[in-house]
């Protein structure tokens, strides 16, 4: 007796098959478009409150090239005699230690801003 083709279950579509099941467990399920904005909305006040915590190292480089680097990300500081050029701005929540950091590097005030992901520096002013 044959029933037609058989289908055999490779080893990466068992151990696929075993993490989803375990997510599903682990999670009580699928989460609906509420919770899942809920437990994404917990992430990102965790980060937030990281980042607040978090120090801004400065790594002077040469050239007048600095990086500042803490959170929100890396943030490119070139000092000249026209100001600074900041490549980058951090996030909102660091901005005071940011600019704490950039004053120590020179007194001159930034003049150029350059972003490299739009949304990265949003409420970011200079």
């Amino acid at each position: 007796m044959s029933f037609g083709h058989r289908y055999a279950l490779s080893r990466r579509g068992f151990c696929t098959c075993c993490a989803v099941a375990t997510g599903f467990i682990a999670t009580g399920g699928w989460k609906g478009p509420s919770r899942a904005y809920a437990e994404a909305r917990n992430l990102v006040d965790l980060n937030r409150d990281q980042a607040a915590k978090t120090p801004i190292m400065v790594h002077k480089l040469r050239g007048g090239v600095s990086i500042l680097e803490g959170s929100g990300g890396n943030v490119a500081v070139l000092t000249g005699v026209d100001g600074k050029a900041f490549i980058d701005a951090g996030i909102t929540i660091s901005r005071k230690r940011i600019l704490e950091a950039a004053n120590g590097l020179s007194r001159d005030p930034i003049t150029h801003l350059i972003n490299t992901l739009i949304t990265h520096a949003q409420g970011v002013e200079l």
